[in-house]
């Protein structure tokens, strides 16, 4: 996750629940919500969320997914491209 809980509660301020992930992602992107906001939010699980509270506690449970890992695996490698570029100047 890249966002904070509350910089996601106030994206989604006004959605009333409950809601499906899609229309959630929906919501978001049609109210300008980052872009780090609208990558956290596809992580949740695919379900139907009825509080803030039930969104919150969906990413602790996509925390322990592999994606994570995956995106760390991601910028570790970009840190070492970058480093070896740095190196070559």
């Amino acid at each position: 996750m890249r966002s904070n809980a509350a910089a996601i509660q106030e994206a989604l301020e006004g959605i009333e629940y409950p809601k499906a992930k899609k229309d959630i992602l929906d919501y978001a992107k049609s109210h300008h919500a980052s872009e780090n906001i609208v990558s956290d939010l596809q992580d949740i699980p695919d379900r139907q969320y009825t509080s803030p509270a039930d969104i919150r506690r969906a990413f602790g449970e996509s925390r322990s997914e592999a994606q994570v890992p995956e995106r760390l695996e991601e910028d570790i490698e970009k840190i070492d491209r970058d480093m070896e570029s740095w190196k070559k100047q």
